[in-house]
């Protein structure tokens, strides 16, 4: 069974973990504590038993919500893990009256994208050569809770 619980310090190598096998630019530890001091950042883990299986990091500021990362350990995807964390920062927006809910993806992504469809998100632009390594575009998607 599958928790979704606030990061703390304690995940942060677990975290490390699954941005290295996700990401051809990863982002580094002290990165992951600084977002944890920030008191704009709002920061989930999935954890099946103690093992971390995937996490997402949010900014919030007013009524919007910005996805920073989100991701899931390579043996766990396909097992509605980012959906779950996504239900839960979809809770944390109601409940804090975010309305707005904005991320970048690489469009070679297909997976997250279909996910991000699935839940209602729209597709509005592209920011040329925003990834490094390898160099793309993003996707630019938003969704507004009603």
């Amino acid at each position: 069974m599958i928790q979704i619980i606030p990061l703390t310090e304690e995940h942060i190598d677990g975290i490390c973990e699954i941005e290295n096998e996700s990401f051809g630019d990863p982002w580094n530890r002290q990165m992951f504590l600084g977002l944890l001091d920030s008191s704009l950042s709002v920061c989930y883990a999935a954890l099946e038993n103690t093992e971390i299986t995937g996490y997402l990091i949010a900014y919030h500021v007013g009524y919007e919500i910005q996805i920073l990362n989100i991701a899931v350990k390579k043996s766990k995807r396909h097992r509605k893990i980012a959906t779950e964390l996504f239900g839960v920062i979809f809770e944390y927006a109601k409940a804090e009256n975010a309305a707005e809910f904005t991320l970048e993806v690489r469009p070679t992504n297909g997976g997250a994208i279909a996910l991000y469809n699935k839940l209602g998100f729209k597709i509005d632009g592209v920011r040329k050569n925003y990834y490094r390594n390898p160099k793309e575009d993003a996707v630019l998607m938003s969704l507004r809770l009603e």
